[in-house]
């Protein structure tokens, strides 16, 4: 079974008999688990991984979920989100904090991968709420039963598709890559890039005072860019 037809089991999947007996949310019919289709008609080069969708995402999703697969993935890819935010921050970046800006046309090929050639995923599948009013909040413990399933298997899957790298997005992920991610990329030639996450609450990790931090970031950020100017 290739990554497409792995997508539709996730997409038609009931949370109540396939998820997690431990994890809070199985039983939360309500809220669902997010799932954004992998590339159609690009190159499937990598993939990208949030730490958890909101239950202000819901609508979205929702309107989404009712088109055809490649207009679903392309409303929800140019909605006010995560890979809107990881560009604008990845520009901002390069504009503000390096003495050698990335160029115009470094950055449109970058956006033009990222939007059209990365599969989008979260730690956490099921949409959370901070204040705990339309779901739970974001739990660690749910987190890892999600992900150690779910997530898992998604990387997996991918890996078999030739993706190039891995874009993460916050401590969250770091961990979880330390403990599981890792492991089931033993031996494969894709590389994992730890970013901040880019919430507008995140700036101090996105432009750091200190010297080293702020080199490390700028290295990551051009290997990543330069490894999307091209698609096989």
């Amino acid at each position: 079974m290739d990554f497409s037809g792995h997508f539709e089991k996730f997409v038609g999947m009931n949370k109540s008999f396939s998820c997690p007996e431990e994890c809070g949310l199985r039983n939360h019919s309500k809220i669902p688990a997010v799932w954004v289709p992998p590339p159609q008609d690009h190159p499937f080069a990598g993939m990208i991984i949030s730490r958890y969708p909101t239950t202000a995402f819901i609508p979205y999703y929702n309107e989404a979920g009712s088109l055809p697969l490649p207009e679903w993935r392309e409303q929800l890819f140019h909605c006010n989100a995560i890979p809107d935010w990881t560009f604008d921050k990845i520009e901002r970046f390069s504009g503000k904090c390096t003495e050698d800006p990335l160029s115009p046309e470094e950055l449109e090929n970058f956006r033009d991968t990222l939007f059209n050639s990365v599969y989008w995923t979260h730690l956490h599948k099921c949409c959370t709420d901070k204040k705990k009013l339309e779901s739970l909040n974001f739990r660690r413990t749910n987190a890892r039963l999600c992900a150690d399933m779910w997530l898992k298997s998604e990387i997996e899957y991918a890996s078999r598709e030739g993706i190039r790298f891995i874009i993460t997005l916050g401590r969250d992920m770091e961990r979880w890559f330390d403990r599981t991610g890792n492991e089931i990329l033993s031996g494969s030639a894709i590389t994992i890039y730890h970013l901040p996450h880019p919430s507008g609450a995140n700036n101090g990790s996105w432009f750091p005072k200190d010297e080293q931090k702020r080199r490390m970031l700028e290295e990551k950020i051009r290997e990543l860019v330069m490894e999307c100017q091209t698609n096989p």
